[in-house]
């Protein structure tokens, strides 16, 4: 059964079980609340009636002439109603109804007063009520039982079931007309989310974005196939570019290194100096493809499993001039301006020198490489009271800030800024992934045509 079949069925249960229920209840509180007193009231009066009007000669009669004399007085009355004359130990003298004639009697304690027994008794609910007859010595010489049940009055109960039978037939098609409009409001969103999600699973895109309608659950349901659609969009996008990256980043020192083979296989290695010149170029580019290697290999380490830290305690001071050679001499060789502020008093952290050495590459490369010739690339060092912040500060084109966050992405390279459009992307998100392992942040501060400045935050430990 679909959703909507059982959402209407869930409008009609309730009814179908809480209604008959109710009208059950309602009818026995009606026969025993209401009609069982009224009925009371009306016996009580009819008893008091006929034991005032018969006195106690009818008890003097015998049992033929008693039953003669309440057989015309029954038959002004209701037909339905027991009338029973008794004598003073519960003997039956006479009786309205042949079938009471017989029955033996327990009789109640009695006094000048009409005794009331009420049954409320599922089946057959009724009122017997006694009226005592005295003498004029007050001597007790009979007793009427006027004695009737609700099976009198089922005409009149059979109308209010039918009235009921008819509201409830109204409540079930209002409620089936509810439920329906209900479950289709329902089905229709949850439906077309249906599709678009068995679409999002064959490999199709979502096209245009699902309508965020319906109730509040239904929207955030739309919302999040939405978002899903459009980061497996992104995803895909990423994969299609990391892999032409890729294609374009091994393919260029393949191809020279192949190029060069082919020139050595043609007789260029007899000539020593161009053959020294060719291996040359081929180790040139063979190193050019180890930092690349390297950054897949750091890449598979993050999404197998934790980066693994060897690390130890380093003086910041001593250890941090010496890795900043040789990127002085890359940013001169390139005209750029060199500055760092590394105080010679800063803490010692524990660190993985190897894997943060490998950040400072990434961000010192990034700062030489998209900075043009005349601009500056500067390094500081600050010692805070819980933290250590190493920045790197350049003059090149910025980022612009809807891509702070998506610079950290693998695989992301900027489009609007030309910031990085070389490489594979995963410098920064290598070197984040390394920082946030040693428990500290990588931040970035950066406008278009402000240049970029990416600050290490390392927490010290302390003393």
């Amino acid at each position: 059964m679909n959703l909507r079949g059982r959402f209407v069925i869930s409008h009609l249960l309730p009814l179908l079980i809480t209604t008959p229920l109710v009208a059950i209840a309602l009818f026995y509180l009606l026969e025993t609340q209401i009609m069982l007193s009224d009925m009371s009231v009306n016996l009580q009066q009819q008893a008091r009636l006929i034991a005032d009007v018969t006195g106690d000669q009818v008890f003097k009669l015998t049992e033929e002439e008693a039953q003669l004399y309440l057989n015309q007085i029954s038959q002004d009355g209701d037909t339905q109603t027991s009338i029973l004359l008794l004598s003073p130990d519960g003997v039956i003298l006479a009786a309205s109804q042949p079938q009471d004639a017989t029955m033996e009697k327990n009789l109640p304690p009695l006094t000048d007063e009409n005794h009331v027994i009420v049954s409320y008794s599922f089946f057959q609910p009724g009122v017997r009520v006694f009226a005592p007859v005295r003498d004029v010595n007050e001597q007790l010489v009979g007793i009427v039982e006027v004695a009737d049940t609700l099976g009198t009055v089922s005409q009149r109960l059979w109308r209010l079931g039918q009235y009921i039978l008819v509201v409830l037939g109204l409540q079930l098609v209002l409620g089936g007309l509810i439920g329906y409009i209900l479950a289709i409001r329902l089905d229709r969103p949850l439906t077309t989310t249906t599709r678009a999600v068995i679409e999002l699973a064959n490999g199709e895109y979502i096209e245009p974005p699902l309508p965020e309608k319906g109730s509040t659950e239904t929207k955030a349901l739309a919302r999040s196939v939405n978002i899903l659609s459009g980061r497996l969009r992104l995803l895909e996008s990423t994969r299609r570019r990391s892999l032409a990256n890729l294609v374009h980043e091994i393919g260029r020192p393949l191809g020279a290194i192949k190029a060069a083979i082919q020139v050595l296989r043609e007789g260029a290695d007899e000539d020593a100096t161009l053959r020294q010149e060719l291996l040359a170029g081929i180790d040139k580019e063979i190193s050019r493809l180890q930092p690349l290697l390297d950054d897949l290999a750091q890449l598979h380490g993050q999404v197998t499993g934790k980066i693994q830290l060897q690390k130890e305690a380093v003086a910041l001071s001593k250890w941090l001039p010496p890795l900043l050679l040789p990127w002085r001499a890359a940013a001169q060789e390139k005209g750029l301006r060199w500055q760092t502020d590394v105080p010679f008093n800063l803490p010692s952290v524990e660190i993985d020198p190897a894997k943060m050495a490998q950040v400072m590459g990434n961000l010192l490369s990034n700062a030489i490489k998209y900075t043009p010739e005349g601009g500056g690339v500067a390094v500081t060092a600050v010692a805070h009271p819980n933290h250590i912040a190493i920045t790197v500060q350049d003059t090149g084109p910025g980022i612009d800030p809807a891509e702070h966050k998506r610079v950290f992405e693998p695989f992301y390279r900027s489009t609007a800024q030309r910031r990085f459009p070389q490489g594979l992307g995963l410098g920064l998100n290598i070197s984040q992934e390394i920082i946030a392992a040693h428990g500290g942040k990588l931040e970035l501060t950066s406008a278009p045509g402000e240049g970029a400045a990416f600050t290490i935050i390392l927490p010290v430990s302390p003393a």
